[in-house]
């Protein structure tokens, strides 16, 4: 070691033992990426009791564990460099790996992971993924264009899936997150023949804490009607809206609402949230209405004391679906809705 090095080394050991740190002891020896991945399971758990996190956080956090640092679990924390984690983050963003919004993925987990572990060992230092740029949201989250609508619209009633055709079709017109669509059962279904049916999402995204209840609009309660007549022949006895045959050759909702057929046009499930939103606006809403229909909570202390009627977010509900199917050509979208 030359003699510029041995300073450099004797300021580090310095500074740390002012600090109080013993500075022969490596930062958190002993401790492994694996110790810092279980204590974040344990406490997804915890949050999941507590109805903080959605019990499925569990399954994701455990997947993508294995998934993306499954051959480092055994790694001790201190063995981790920034170089290092710069070159796993790039390494995974190659869409012929994983992709960049995955390296970001599996890149944000791992530091969140390690702010864990600060909490138990005073002397870890700051996690290695703070070289790492992240690649951020790579696709813009712009609604379907109205102009396309048309064109789209005819496009969900060529999807030669009944089921997943309707499903998109009510992802459009209700703006529903997507596993909160793709769980629908008829349980959560009250009134649908009658004139003001409603829909109750018993555990969304935040957990049953943020259940919430909203009227169905008459297109949409007419997709549902026709879901019903067609899943007794197709999936007899199901309790499911939107059903599928899983690998275990048993019923199970639809896993994924993708449909490649309609990339083209911009379609992801959440850009018919986002289409759904901008329709709210551009149909007339107020913010408030528009935030009751999406779920989303309001941060506005005058609105937290406002509550809305089920009549007026079903009028509001009905102006928005109106707005949604003028934009697919009226007579002829409507139609393909019923």
């Amino acid at each position: 070691m030359g003699l510029e090095a041995a300073r450099e080394v004797a300021r580090e050991w310095y500074l740390r033992a002012r600090r109080g740190d013993d500075p022969t002891v490596k930062p958190a020896e002993g401790a492994t990426l694996r110790d810092a991945f279980e204590r974040h399971v344990r406490i997804i758990k915890q949050m999941a009791r507590t109805g903080h996190r959605q019990p499925r956080s569990v399954a994701d956090a455990e997947y993508d564990v294995q998934h993306y640092w499954g051959s480092y679990l055994d790694r001790e924390l201190h063995s981790f460099s920034r170089m290092e984690l710069h070159d796993i983050h790039a390494r995974l963003s190659d869409k012929n790996v994983h992709g960049p919004a995955a390296a970001d993925r599996a890149c944000k987990l791992f530091r969140a992971d390690w702010r864990n572990m600060m909490l138990l060992h005073e002397t870890l230092p700051d996690s290695p993924t703070v070289g790492i740029m992240w690649n951020g949201q790579q696709e813009e989250r712009k609604p379907i264009a109205w102009e396309v609508m048309p064109e789209f619209w005819r496009a969900i009633g060529e999807i030669r899936n009944p089921v997943r055709a309707d499903l998109v079709r009510v992802l459009v017109l209700t703006g529903l997150r997507s596993l909160d669509a793709r769980t629908i059962k008829w349980g959560d279904i009250d009134g649908l023949d009658g004139d003001e049916p409603t829909l109750h999402r018993p555990n969304p995204k935040g957990g049953p804490k943020k259940a919430f209840t909203v009227p169905i609009s008459s297109a949409v309660a007419e997709v549902f009607r026709r879901r019903r007549a067609e899943n007794e022949t197709l999936y007899p006895g199901t309790s499911l809206v939107f059903p599928t045959i899983g690998r275990d050759n048993r019923v199970t909702h639809i896993k994924n609402a993708e449909e490649d057929s309609l990339r083209g046009f911009g379609y992801t499930p959440h850009i018919a949230r986002h289409t759904f939103a901008s329709a709210c606006s551009e149909a007339g809403l107020s913010a408030l209405s528009t935030k009751a229909l999406l779920n989303h909570r309001s941060k506005d202390i005058t609105e937290g004391y406002q509550h809305l009627s089920m009549g007026h977010l079903r009028e509001a509900i009905e102006r928005v679906t109106a707005f949604l199917l003028e934009k697919a050509r009226g007579a002829e979208a409507e139609s393909e809705a019923a």
